[in-house]
């Protein structure tokens, strides 16, 4: 928990200092880039997180993989990160400016889980239910799980509306055991 606090002050500052500098847009997309390339290497990962491997090893380690793909901004402000010993937070940090991002620019997340992909009938309904709340813009992240049956479960933020067949299913079986027993009761 202190570590989440942590990574959305220093996600916050470097939010802050984007739009000083009118970078918010790549600033994003850097961290988006950082975060995906260390959660697709455990390597990587474990370099950050380790408290063995020195500073210096570490950002040459960056230098090498990023390269020139990150912006002067962002390079900095990940130079900082690692100096002050935090190079295990960059992926929180990244999570926390997309969501600081998300929030500025009123965009909504949206995760759909379908048991098939979706048509455009049902992105255009989900979008509509969605909509109805106050924001500019609506991001839908499509999950595909066949385990749900068939229906939809919707999450935005923390509440969820699941109207799945599964789910379906298993409160009728509660209701099923339920009036079972009562009826042995009575």
């Amino acid at each position: 928990m202190v570590a989440n606090k942590v990574a959305r002050r220093y996600a916050k500052s470097l939010m802050l200092l984007a739009q000083e500098r009118n970078e918010l847009e790549k600033a994003l997309a850097d961290m988006q880039l950082i975060k995906k390339v260390i959660g697709e290497n455990r390597d990587l990962k474990a370099m950050f997180k380790s408290p063995v491997i020195k500073t210096q090893k570490k950002l040459n380690i960056i230098d090498r993989v990023f390269g020139n793909d990150l912006d002067d901004l962002v390079k900095g402000f990940v130079r900082i990160i690692t100096q002050n010993k935090r190079s295990y937070l960059l992926e929180e940090i990244s999570v926390g400016l997309t969501d600081l991002y998300n929030v500025h620019n009123k965009i909504v997340v949206a995760h759909v889980k379908t048991a098939v992909p979706m048509d455009d009938k049902l992105r255009a309904k989900v979008t509509s239910i969605v909509s109805t709340m106050d924001h500019k813009s609506i991001e839908l992240i499509e999950e595909i799980d066949a385990d749900i049956i068939g229906g939809v479960v919707l999450r935005v933020g923390d509440a969820q509306l699941d109207a799945s067949v599964a789910r379906q299913l298993q409160e009728l079986e509660i209701e099923l055991k339920e009036s079972n027993y009562k009826n042995k009761l009575g």
